[in-house]
């Protein structure tokens, strides 16, 4: 193993399909119990299934990152059935508000909407959890961010500055929580080929996009995106979500016991910070 994250708990928000699912299936794989959270019930239980049938322990829950109280209850629902919560992994994220990549400007609702969900749902989630890491002597907490949080991108604001904000209170509650032995640290995913990115590229394939104008010839969505990948990132390969749920598993691992406040880059070499 990787990382040997085995007698762990782990909850992931938004595990139901695309990172989430990839970072519930990479922690299954490394040991951990999984408690898949999304507001995707059917789609949870689909991942949960697929990690019993490899030989792993996982139980979905019903999961709105943007309600407190639907949080709580699926926190409490979590450890009724697993015990305990070691590791929490803020995945659940958004680009922007229902029919945005139908449209060419970002809008107030995109603006409210991305952060209900990229940002305070990471801080739902984590005060949902802290009380009970704190009282059992730590835990971890792994807040996935972007590269877009280091980037500026006239074509995606909101989602940017939600994700800017996410590695900010990641090193706020590093700080806050270190003297209770948790730590808390952030994955800054590059391009993946997950249905977040499908719309993505499907809205640049229709609409054009200020950042990249130099896509070539490409004919369909994924071509668009197999030539952004050729154009920005060193590596010349796109990220998959395996690559990001070994990167939560290293943090939330005891090799990692001394690295808190922390945001990894898993990009292929596009951003070097």
């Amino acid at each position: 193993m990787i990382s040997d994250l085995s007698g762990n708990v782990a909850l992931v928000t938004g595990g139901a399909s695309g990172l989430g699912r990839g970072i519930s299936r990479a922690l299954a794989a490394q040991g951990a119990a999984v408690a898949v959270g999304d507001l995707d019930l059917g789609g949870a239980e689909a991942v949960a299934q697929d990690i019993g049938a490899e030989g792993g322990t996982a139980v979905a829950l019903e999961m709105n990152v943007t309600e407190r109280s639907s949080v709580n209850e699926a926190v409490s629902s979590a450890l009724g059935l697993l015990g305990e919560i070691h590791i929490l992994v803020n995945n659940a994220g958004v680009i922007g508000s229902p029919g945005w990549h139908e449209r060419l400007e970002v809008t107030r609702e995109d603006w409210t909407f991305t952060f209900e969900v990229n940002l305070l749902g990471v801080v739902n989630a984590t005060e949902a959890v802290e009380d009970h890491m704190i009282r059992r002597g730590g835990g971890s907490i792994v807040n996935i961010a972007s590269i877009a949080g280091r980037l500026g991108n006239p074509d995606r604001s909101s989602y940017n500055a939600s994700k800017a904000a996410v590695i900010s209170y990641t090193r706020s509650m590093a700080l806050r929580l270190a003297r209770h032995g948790i730590t808390v640290n952030c994955v800054c995913p590059g391009m993946i080929w997950t249905p977040m990115w499908e719309k993505i590229s499907a809205r640049q394939f229709s609409y054009g996009s200020e950042v990249f104008t130099d896509l070539g010839a490409a004919r369909n969505n994924r071509e668009l995106f197999d030539n952004l990948i050729e154009i920005s990132t060193p590596l010349g390969r796109p990220q998959e979500p395996e690559d990001i749920g070994y990167a939560v598993a290293f943090f939330a691992s005891a090799q990692a016991h001394n690295i808190t406040g922390q945001s990894l880059n898993v990009d292929g070499g596009r951003v070097m910070s």
